[in-house]
């Protein structure tokens, strides 16, 4: 399988609000981000299996019951989108080679940083800090694991985190 294009749409916009009788304009009750959704275009070349089999076993790869998954692009390699597939598997067919038309929603609208990305530092004086960045477009929380390499006891730990959002 091959990707062939892609369309990340941005997530949609829920508008509270109430138009009263009289009274010029609306009553803005609040804005929320709903889903998004993310079109995907793919080429299925031909390797001597049936393509309905193929198609079948997308089906199966994709089944929309499961829990959303990451989704990575190759050219945004440090966001993550986490999507299910969504609406009819679209499919054009030509002998053995075909493509797919595929849907995906994230339910969760936000692109998070890498759940991978990884900060290693030695301490050697205290206080220290670590600068951990996600280039996400929300806070991705942090998993952190501390190892003691030496022989010697650690006393008391103050672990503190800090988000910031540029």
């Amino acid at each position: 399988m091959n990707l062939l294009t892609y369309v990340i749409h941005p997530p949609e916009i829920r508008e509270y609000e109430e138009e009263i009788a009289g009274l010029a304009g609306v009553i803005d009750y609040g804005t929320e981000l709903g889903k998004r959704q993310i079109d995907l275009t793919i080429d299925i070349t031909p390797d001597g299996r049936p393509f309905k089999l193929r198609q079948s076993e997308i089906y199966n790869w994709l089944k929309p019951t499961l829990e959303p998954g990451p989704l990575i692009f190759d050219e945004i390699p440090d966001r993550v989108f986490y999507a299910k597939l969504t609406g009819q598997l679209g499919m054009e067919q030509f002998n053995r080679y075909g493509t797919f038309e595929i849907t995906m929603k994230c339910v969760d609208p936000f692109a998070y940083g890498h759940p991978e990305t990884v900060a290693q530092a030695t301490i050697t004086a205290s206080p220290t800090s670590i600068t951990v960045s996600s280039a996400g477009t929300e806070p991705t929380p942090p998993v952190i694991e501390l190892t003691n390499n030496s022989t010697q006891t650690i006393g008391e730990v103050r672990l503190s985190i800090e988000y910031q959002i540029d």
